[in-house]
């Protein structure tokens, strides 16, 4: 009898980001603790704010890793199928920066809170991208612009 292991939730990586933020305030109260004791004692604790720090980041981790799972979550069913977002208006200009991404295009104002590069477009599917082989693939506006411009396609709207 073979038994499934569940697929992992946003709220299971949320409530383990929880647990990190416990263990990283546990953390720092043991170095507190140990601040006022004798001081061999005391200098024993000079470790535990880099291990506070590095298990803080680890949580800030799990909860972006959280907001990705419910990004994709979300996806609409006629998101584009390309894995990798772009800017709806100019195509693949992308800049990500950590957990920001801007595009490039001179005058475009768009910002994301995410690192769009990484994740599924979620841009609806305006056009049909078909390859020399005939495969054919549902793309965004931002994706058919850039196909355009690099690739050797048909490209037609829906």
């Amino acid at each position: 009898m073979t038994t499934s292991t569940p697929a992992p939730t946003p709220a299971h990586v949320r409530e383990l980001a929880a647990q990190a933020e416990q263990l990283a305030d546990a953390i720092e109260a043991l170095r507190r603790q140990l601040s006022r004791g004798e001081d061999t004692l005391r200098r024993t604790g000079y470790r535990l704010d880099d291990a506070a720090g590095w298990v803080r980041q680890a949580a800030q981790d799990l909860q972006a890793t959280a907001s990705d799972m419910a990004r994709l979550a979300a996806l609409p069913t006629d998101a584009c199928a390309v894995p990798w977002g772009v800017c709806p208006e100019h195509g693949n200009t992308l800049i990500a920066s950590g957990n920001m991404t801007t595009c490039k295009s001179a005058g475009c104002r768009r910002t994301w809170g995410y690192n769009r590069d990484t994740a599924p477009c979620a841009e609806p599917a305006t056009h049909r991208l078909i390859v020399a082989e005939g495969h054919e693939t549902l793309v965004c506006d931002g994706h058919a612009l850039d196909a355009r411009a690099r690739l050797i396609a048909r490209i037609e709207p829906m």
